[in-house]
């Protein structure tokens, strides 16, 4: 068993990388052996342990994640069948927001009309850089706007953006202002009252609904979720218990879960998606074990062919 470091982690992968482990391991989410252990929050002190699994079949690998956001520990263990062992402990604190990223590239590749070029993002913490990036690389975009509440945070953004992708992107003054016009829209925040409506959407738009991966918190509004034609998300069973804007209308018999579509029966093609360029397309993120045994496999994989990773006692 060996232990990958974050350092290591970026020498051997990066977005592309990730979207591609999780476009190649989502083909087989229909198949029998595929297995989502949905999150599950243990709270001990101020400290919140998280702990979610997954086995992709055919990989020869599954695992677990398990992480303390407040302290910073996030790892998953990788197993082998074949080995019938563990195999290596990967520190996920960086691949975790670029795995989160590319989940968001594979569902716009799929959802977002092929000639999207304006993406809107809601937000400006740390998992918004992954996801501009990951949408950068499955559309070609002319433009991307940004907003926060901070007005100084949201330009230095935008700069930080703009230099590094060579994509003209600026701050809105509002979050309404942010969206009109756009053909993308991501919600990155951690907010626990609606920060998109809508009232504020146009036919052919594509929303990826990313921070509210836990019931304490919501991004969309009840209009948002009910106007789109197209409902995805990456595992029903783990969205009854943390999407907060679908278990809400859910609950109040507004929204029926056999209507709402998994990002792998979106990629496996069993499920055809944006059938006319007007419709309007959501994916709500989650964040599965899955995805993270999908990534983990590849950083493995390549740690072994480089020699890296430091050797653990057995």
């Amino acid at each position: 068993m060996i232990y990958i470091s974050t350092d290591e982690v970026k020498r051997l992968v990066n977005i592309q990388d990730a979207i591609d482990s999780l476009e190649a391991s989502f083909v087989h989410w229909s198949d029998k052996a595929t297995a989502n252990l949905p999150r599950r929050r243990l709270r001990v002190d101020n400290a919140g342990l998280n702990v979610m699994a997954g086995a992709i079949p055919g990989s020869d690998y599954f695992g677990y994640r398990a992480y303390l956001p407040k302290i910073g520990y996030n790892a998953l263990i990788l197993l082998s069948l074949k080995e019938k062992a563990p195999v290596a402990m990967i520190d996920l604190n960086w691949a975790s927001t670029t795995r989160t990223g590319a989940a968001t590239g594979v569902a716009t590749k799929r959802m977002a009309r092929a000639d999207a070029k304006i993406l809107a993002v809601i937000g400006t913490g740390r998992q918004s850089p992954d996801q501009i990036r990951a949408i950068a690389l499955v559309r070609k975009l002319d433009r991307i706007v940004v907003f926060s509440r901070d007005a100084a945070k949201r330009d230095s953004f935008a700069k930080k953006i703009q230099d590094e992708l060579g994509i003209t992107t600026v701050g809105a003054v509002s979050a309404e202002a942010c969206v009109d016009g756009a053909d993308i829209i991501v919600t990155a925040t951690n907010a626990t009252a609606p920060v998109l409506k809508g009232a504020w959407l146009k036919p052919g738009m594509h929303v990826n609904g990313i921070g509210a991966n836990g019931l304490d918190r919501i991004e969309l509004d009840e209009d948002c979720v009910l106007r789109a034609d197209q409902i995805v998300t990456d595992q029903v069973e783990q969205a009854k218990i943390e999407a907060s804007a679908l278990v809400n209308l859910a609950d109040k018999g507004k929204l029926d879960w056999s209507k709402i579509v998994e990002l792998g029966d979106i990629v496996e093609g069993t499920i055809a998606t944006r059938t006319s360029p007007g419709q309007i397309t959501l994916f709500h993120s989650l964040g599965i074990a899955f995805e993270d045994v999908a990534f983990g496999a590849m950083i493995y994989e390549r740690a072994k062919a480089a020699g890296l990773g430091q050797k653990m006692p057995n």
